[in-house]
């Protein structure tokens, strides 16, 4: 069950990313995007940790850092939407191997 929640948080967040990267938008909506962005990071960073995934927990660590809506980074629109569109991709990289991989390792390890 926490897995499928987890997919669905990853897939809202690549869904608001995608959003953000393809449409023109008010300044609110990008501050909205930063607080689902850093909120579901430090909660997929926790996740991670706990499942000893160093990786994953360095990927979300520069996704909190650089979406904190609180202490800006400021890059150009487009530079933007190229951030987000890769954040997208490596986001959806993580449901393909949590959900095809990561059961394979699982099965192994029973």
């Amino acid at each position: 069950m926490n897995k499928i929640i987890d997919t669905l948080l990853k897939l809202g967040v690549i869904t608001t990313l995608i959003v953000a990267a393809t449409t023109r938008q008010h300044l609110g909506y990008y501050n909205f995007v930063r607080w689902v962005v850093v909120a579901s990071s430090i909660y997929f960073a926790y996740t991670a940790y706990n499942k000893k995934q160093m990786g994953l927990v360095i990927y979300f660590s520069v996704i909190i850092i650089l979406f904190n809506p609180l202490k800006l980074f400021w890059f150009q629109k487009d530079t933007w939407h190229i951030i987000d569109w890769i954040v997208s991709v490596i986001t959806f990289a993580t449901i393909y191997f949590d959900w095809t991989i990561g059961n394979k390792i699982t099965k192994d390890d029973n």
